[in-house]
Parts: structure tokens; C-alpha cells; sequence
């Protein structure tokens, strides 16, 4: 999900695209609603139900970036080595971080009996562990998500990559966009797999992971090849577009269910080229500090919350905050509010310290190791 990440344009056009990494920050704030096991007032609602739907704005997102700062740029095997590298060095550094603290959890459960639940089994194996490092993880080889569940975006994200690198170096006419062609041939494939071969279609995760990603990452590719020669709005009208869009995918996401749910990367690609010329009101909006700021910190929030929810869900069910088995209920809504808001709060709180820790450091680190040497006149 890091783009999901190079949202800073390494080109001769250099820009950050800000208003598509602040929806970024909202869309990852909406996953992890859809994972908070707390009956709040919004659990129920279509758009939290279906929250799943927004790592697939991650997917085309980073197909856009990845492409605007990299398709001109990989011209021989050594210049992807260090495409791979540094896209490895803003994924993996925090990835094995919150995998170190599963295991830790898991030794605690070893240890000191915290929970009921067999140490080092099922979704916690112990050869899981290695699949996890390799980020191989969701490329159909367990029945199940493993470990940080979460981070299964991340193993196909990181295949999506070596497929990126392939097609720019190997595919004819890489200057004619011909690898694009391509790369939406392959999309088309990877969404017909997704409605007609997953068990449960877009919800799916560990076996059809990698077609899903797939679907989304390389139609971000081609919108990125054809985004600036398509005639764009302005002021009002370009304002009205904007709400026109969010509004759109917000009551299609809070109704898609099934295999219909398959188009909702469509129309994340139009968001995507609707924001990415920032200019309407609601891009402004998207532009402002907090909301950047949110979706710098986006990535650590999306890669921590779920060990502070497993954790969570340990002391919940020892206390008895749990009576119906599934859900934190304090007895009183508003309470599982304000619960709930300020479990977010600390899911943030980790995360930013995560991000200042973890995440920034190692991102200088491997951009100083893989910056190209000077050359000498």
C-alpha cells in the first residue's frame, strides 16, 4: 500500500500529487473501520460493511505513480534492480516490524497463556513467517491470510512491481506506451478472474489476490499513460465533478455486493484522474495540512492497526467486553463511540511513531544506497 507510495515524482516534471495521497489517508482510515470490532454507531453502515473495497483505490493509485515517476526512467536491467530496491526499502523495513511484533504476541501466548488459542498455528505458522518475509505470502500458497493480515496488499504490490519492471524493459516500442497496452490486457484478465473465479469476488485476499491487484494497478498504468491529454474542468464545474465522483463511490461501495462489486476499480480510476489535476474545491480541501499529513502517516496507520486490534480483542475478551462474542459493546453506543474514536487515536498515535521510527528512516537510508553514483566529465 506504500505507492502506494512514491507519491514524490522523481521527473523532470517533479510534483507531489496531494490530493490523491490525502485520499489515501481517508481510504485507509475507512479499512480500518471495517476491521474495528466495536459496535459503534457506523459498524453496520454499507460503506464500513464494504470498507474492504477501498484497498483497491491503494491498487490504482499506485499503478498512476509508479508509472508517472518510473516508465521513462528504467532503461536497462540495472536501472529496475534499483526500481525493486527501492520500492522493497518502503515496504518491507515496517512490514518486518509489525510481523517481529506478531511473533512476539504469539510467544506471549506460549509463555504466558494470555489466550486460548494454540500458539503457532493455522494463520500463524510458523513456515507462514517465511512466506511473510519473502512477501510471498498471498500468492496462493495458504488457505488464509497469515500473520498481518493486512500486509497481503503488500505481497502483491511487490509482484505487481516486478511485472511493471518486466513489461517497461522487455515489451517492443516501450516509447509507443505499447507495455501499457499490455499491462490493461492483463488487467481485463485479472478482473474477469476476479468476478468469475473468486469465491468471494473482491473480498478476496490470499487466492485471488494477485489478479485483483493486478486489475487495478495496471489500469492506474495506463490512466497515467493518457490522464494529461483528457480535456479537464475548471472552478465550479470541476468542483461539482469532485463531489459528483466521492458521492458516486461512496453509495456504490455501501451497495456493491457480489461480483458487481468488480467495477469499483473503474471508478476508482476515475477518481484518480479526476483529482490528480487538483482543481476543485474538494481537491483545496484534500490539499490542506491535516489531511496530507494523513496520508503521509497512511501507510503506517494501514500496517499497525491490526496487531493494536489483536491485542485489543485478547484484553476485550478477558474482561468480558465482548458478550456477544463478536463485537466490543460497552452496554450504551455512545460509549462504543467514543470507545472507538479513541482507539483510533491510538492506532495513529503508534503510527506515527512507526512512521518516524521505522518507515522515514529507512526510506533515506535505501535512497541514499540506491542514488545513481555522479558521473565524472
Amino acid at each position: 500500500m506504500n505507492s502506494v507510495a512514491d507519491s514524490k515524482i522523481a521527473t523532470p516534471h517533479a510534483r507531489r500529487f496531494e490530493a490523491l495521497d490525502s485520499l489515501r489517508g481517508v481510504c485507509a482510515v475507512l479499512v480500518v473501520m471495517f476491521h474495528m470490532p466495536v459496535a459503534s454507531h457506523w459498524r453496520d453502515w454499507g460503506l464500513v460493511q464494504h470498507g474492504y473495497l477501498f484497498v483497491d483505490y491503494f491498487f490504482v493509485l499506485s499503478g498512476f505513480v509508479i508509472a508517472h515517476a518510473y516508465a521513462g526512467r528504467l532503461k536497462t536491467p540495472g536501472d529496475a534492480g534499483r526500481f525493486m530496491v527501492r520500492r522493497l526499502g518502503r515496504v518491507w523495513p515496517l512490514h518486518v516490524l509489525m510481523l517481529a511484533a506478531f511473533v512476539g504476541l504469539e510467544l506471549a501466548r506460549l509463555w504466558f497463556d494470555i489466550d486460548a488459542a494454540t500458539p503457532f498455528t493455522r494463520d500463524r505458522s510458523v513456515e507462514a513467517i517465511f512466506t511473510n518475509l519473502l512477501l510471498v505470502q498471498a500468492l496462493n500458497i495458504h488457505p488464509s491470510l497469515t500473520w498481518n493480515g493486512p500486509a497481503w496488499t503488500l505481497s502483491v504490490e511487490v509482484a505487481c512491481y516486478v511485472v511493471f519492471a518486466a513489461l517497461v524493459l522487455f515489451v517492443p516500442w516501450r516509447e509507443r506506451g505499447v507495455w501499457r497496452v499490455v499491462g490493461a490486457v492483463m488487467a481485463v484478465v485479472g478482473a474477469v478472474l476476479v468476478a468469475t473465479q473468486a469465491p468471494r469476488w473482491m473480498n478476496t485476499t490470499y487466492d485471488y489476490a494477485f489478479p485483483r491487484a493486478v486489475y487495478g494497478f495496471f489500469l492506474g498504468c495506463l490512466l497515467q499513460g493518457v490522464w494529461t491529454a483528457i480535456p479537464r474542468l475548471k472552478g465550479h464545474a470541476a468542483t461539482a465533478l469532485e463531489v459528483a465522483t466521492v458521492v458516486g463511490i461512496a453509495v456504490f461501495i455501501a451497495w456493491a455486493q457480489g461480483p458487481v462489486a468488480v467495477w469499483v476499480t473503474v471508478l476508482f480510476v476515475g477518481a484518480v484522474w479526476v483529482f490528480a489535476g487538483e482543481e476543485g474545491a474538494l481537491s483545496r480541501l484534500l490539499d490542506t495540512r491535516p489531511l496530507v499529513t494523513l496520508g503521509r502517516w497512511s501507510f503506517a496507520v494501514y500496517m499497525v492497526h491490526m496487531f493494536v486490534l489483536m491485542v485489543l480483542l485478547i484484553v476485550a475478551r478477558k474482561l468480558d467486553w465482548m458478550p456477544g462474542g463478536r463485537r466490543i459493546d460497552f452496554g450504551s453506543v455512545w460509549i462504543n463511540d467514543l470507545f472507538a474514536v479513541a482507539l483510533f487515536i491510538g492506532i495513529v498515535g503508534l503510527a506515527i511513531l512507526a512512521h518516524h521510527g521505522v518507515e522515514r528512516p529507512a526510506q533515506r537510508l535505501v535512497d541514499r544506497l540506491t542514488k545513481p553514483a555522479a558521473r565524472t566529465p
